[in-house]
């Protein structure tokens, strides 16, 4: 499915490289150099990538709104959590936390799903709308508001109701699990393009926070298998800061094994 180019020169700064992972958490785990190692499920070599490679983004896939509106105030939310855990200034994933990570992670997975996928346009019945100029339409979606094209609304703009409908669905289909914050003692993790039904959200190398976990420094077996499972889910591709410093083990041990319904 093709995007919708913006004007020439972008006037009104929409979107257009969105991230699915955001750039902050890519960011924490590129090198010195500020890259990632990054393994295409296509390739038949590892590249180096920064957290600006369009392979990290959907293309105008959702609109402004929910990029800059909805997005925007999940991804900050988690983000200061994190920086919290990173400082030491927060140890514990309890009942406002368990929040913004099921938030964070119920994101992630739809964005993946609305870049995998597309959102289709659709016609509103007994709707013609009014006809706006390009700059107009524009303007429009800068300032979050919605339109439509001769009865017809572009399928980005129902993006802010998948991603509500979906968290909070997750919300209640989760109202009991508990999430861990779990080191690695030996190795580094592996990041997929998305862990799917995979609670596990990655949050630098040597940390992620994982669902029906306890606070925990994982063996390097035990890395080994998150990482396998990390390969096994992803779609497109996997990064990691070093490749070779990430251990993988394809038998998995049953205390790491995660699966829900959605």
């Amino acid at each position: 499915m093709g995007f919708e180019e913006p004007q020439t020169g972008n006037p009104h700064r929409l979107t257009i490289k969105q991230h699915v992972f955001p750039k902050k958490s890519i960011d924490r785990f590129s090198d010195e150099n500020g890259l990632v190692q990054l393994f295409r499920a296509d390739g038949t070599k590892v590249i180096r990538a920064s957290s600006t490679n369009s392979l990290f983004c959907a293309k105008r896939v959702w609109d402004q709104s929910t990029e800059a509106g909805i997005g925007k105030t999940i991804e900050d939310r988690f983000q200061r959590l994190v920086n919290a855990i990173l400082v030491g200034s927060s140890s514990v994933i309890g009942y406002f936390e368990k929040e913004v990570v099921e938030d964070f992670f119920s994101l992630w997975r739809t964005r993946q799903k609305f870049r995998a996928e597309g959102l289709e346009d659709f016609r509103l019945g007994g709707v013609e709308g009014d006809s706006l100029t390009k700059d107009q339409q524009e303007i429009l979606e800068r300032k979050h508001y919605i339109f439509c094209r001769d009865g017809v609304m572009p399928g980005r703009f129902a993006a802010g109701l998948h991603v509500f409908g979906y968290m909070n669905a997750f919300r209640h289909d989760n109202q009991h699990t508990q999430w861990g914050i779990v080191r690695a003692g030996e190795g580094e993790f592996i990041v997929p393009d998305c862990f799917q039904d995979m609670m596990i959200v990655p949050v630098s190398p040597k940390l992620m926070i994982i669902a029906d976990q306890p606070n925990s420094i994982l063996t390097r077996s035990e890395v080994a298998v998150i990482n396998q499972t990390a390969i096994d889910r992803s779609t497109d591709y996997y990064f990691a800061r070093r490749l070779s410093s990430c251990p993988v083990y394809r038998d998995s041990s049953p205390s790491l094994q995660r699966l829900f319904s959605k």
